[in-house]
């Protein structure tokens, strides 16, 4: 009965994901990067912990790992990763000056994937406490390096909860019970935040305020205005006849 539910609530992010992607050619490769790693992390979370004791969701295929993960974590990350820069009409520059502590991508990854796998699978930490203390110190880690990254990571926080409410809505609106069924609530607060269950809008919410951004720390970038080539070159034209002398 509830198989197509999951989809319905990833359905309901892609038009976001490609509205970013078509009217923002520069943000592309970002969108495109986190996308893939956080989609074969969806599954990889899914199927290692989040499965035994947060849900158990329905697959359209009926199998024990389904696609709808790699596409929630694919279109939820990718969206989360650059809305600031749509919103807000921003690009990416790069820093001239080093990170007084430069850290590699690869090591970013390592440590967040210790934290969370670590905890849950050989502490035996609840999942819900696997994801707050792995989204809670990465990300205060990420800003304290860069705290001009703090606006940017609270916009992500903020959309991502909005998105939150629109992932269970839906489903919820076309198959009522989806979450009452799917949830293991035993294991949970069984407190919501209206639709919402509250670990789950906790996880929202610390998840894009850690995805918004972690690739302008990864690559060392600052959000800056972003002029399109059409606006540069009506831009320059315009300068150019202002400064020009009159020949006549």
């Amino acid at each position: 009965m509830y198989e197509y539910s999951y989809l319905y609530g990833i359905i309901a992010l892609v038009p976001f994901w490609l509205y970013c992607f078509i009217v923002r050619p520069d943000l592309r490769t970002t969108m495109l990067i986190l996308s893939v790693l956080f989609g074969i992390g969806g599954i990889l979370s899914n199927f290692f912990v989040y499965g035994h004791d947060w849900w158990e969701p329905q697959f359209v295929t009926g199998t024990s790992i389904g696609i709808e993960d790699f596409l929630f974590g694919f279109f939820f990350s990718g969206t989360a990763a650059v809305f600031y820069e749509v919103v807000f009409n921003k690009t990416y520059k790069s820093i001239d000056q080093a990170p007084r502590f430069p850290i590699r991508f690869r090591y970013i990854a390592l440590t967040v994937c210790s934290l969370f796998f670590g905890s849950a699978l050989i502490f035996n930490f609840h999942s819900f406490s696997a994801t707050v203390l792995t989204f809670g110190i990465s990300t205060l880690c990420l800003l304290s390096q860069r705290k001009d990254l703090i606006p940017n990571s609270i916009f992500g926080a903020l959309f991502a909860a909005f998105f939150a409410f629109l992932f269970f809505g839906i489903p919820e609106l076309l198959t009522t019970g989806w979450v009452e069924s799917t949830w293991s609530f035993q294991n949970l607060s069984g407190t919501f935040i209206l639709h919402v269950p509250m670990e789950d809008f906790v996880w929202f919410v610390m998840a894009g305020a850690f995805i918004a951004p972690l690739y302008k720390f990864w690559k060392n970038f600052s959000s800056v205005k972003f002029v399109s080539q059409e606006k540069a070159k009506i831009v320059y034209r315009t300068s150019k006849l202002v400064t020009e002398p009159d020949r006549d």
